[in-house]
């Protein structure tokens, strides 16, 4: 199928993202120094922001392992574009306009504009592997 060639690297960031993604989402409701809502996490998160991490974790972990050929690819563009959204809803209101109950912060706006900005790419990448593939 012309557009496995593409899925391959969709398929590695997809897991790689979804899977440090949920695991960061748990190590958050454990309130340890790297994440969670004591005063010195690196990660400021709460029990909301610790779902929504498990939550499209899980997304990702979907489109790494749940879909295939041309679905797994624009499952990644879903997932860049999800991203973007969030980045850009937690710049505007880093409570998520009074949802978290701890507000976002720097390290999380880097991470949550990596992730968009690794997803766009990974989809532009494959997308255009892809079209290479039918080509040949």
């Amino acid at each position: 199928m012309a557009y496995e060639r593409g899925t391959g690297m969709v398929q590695t960031y997809a897991a790689i993202a979804g899977a440090v993604l949920v695991l960061v989402g748990l190590l958050g409701f454990l309130n340890t120094p790297i994440v969670g809502s004591t005063g010195g996490a690196l990660l400021a998160t709460d029990s909301l922001h610790n779902i929504v991490h498990i939550a499209t974790g899980l997304f990702g972990l979907y489109v790494a392992f749940g879909l295939k050929g041309r679905a797994q690819i624009q499952g990644m563009l879903a997932f860049a574009i999800l991203y973007a959204i969030i980045l850009v809803a937690v710049l505007i209101s880093p409570t998520l306009f009074g949802l978290f109950s701890v507000a976002a912060n720097l390290p999380l706006h880097v991470i949550h504009a990596a992730l968009a900005v690794a997803g766009f790419a990974t989809y532009f990448m494959a997308r255009s592997a892809a079209g290479t593939a039918q080509v040949a």
